[in-house]
């Protein structure tokens, strides 16, 4: 158990993910909290097979338009009509013209926030956001 410090400032990490991204997670209250995290992320890199990680990649790689493309015909299950042409609506209108050259590996939370903030300040209703 540590000592309690006298820095007034959370605990910051850094590490690098399965993919070999730098990342960074603040936060943790205790040099302890840090350290079991860090030890969590260790053992799940380790425990992530090198092709596993290397398909992350590819697919990291792709644009949010080129990976759209490809989801929505293994989409089975939304055959019925208004489901399907809703969806294929709110990729070609909303998704795409936003976040279509993105790649998928810099969609982070902070970008889906602002995504959401654009379409509420354009009057696209929480209920049809909760659909994106």
């Amino acid at each position: 158990m540590s000592r309690p410090t006298r820095c007034p400032h959370p605990y910051t990490i850094r590490f690098r993910d399965a993919l070999g991204k730098q990342r960074e997670e603040a936060g943790y209250d205790t040099q302890d909290d840090a350290i079991e995290r860090l030890t969590q992320i260790s053992a799940e890199k380790k425990r992530t097979a090198l092709s596993v990680a290397e398909a992350r990649r590819e697919v990291g790689q792709q644009t949010v338009a080129e990976y759209a493309k490809q989801w929505r015909p293994r989409q089975r299950r939304m055959t019925e009509y208004s489901t399907g042409w809703h969806v294929d609506s709110s990729i070609n209108v909303h998704i795409v013209p936003r976040l279509g050259s993105r790649k998928l590996n810099s969609v982070t939370p902070i970008v889906v926030e602002r995504f959401l903030d654009e379409l509420e300040a354009e009057g696209v209703g929480r209920g049809s956001q909760v659909n994106y």
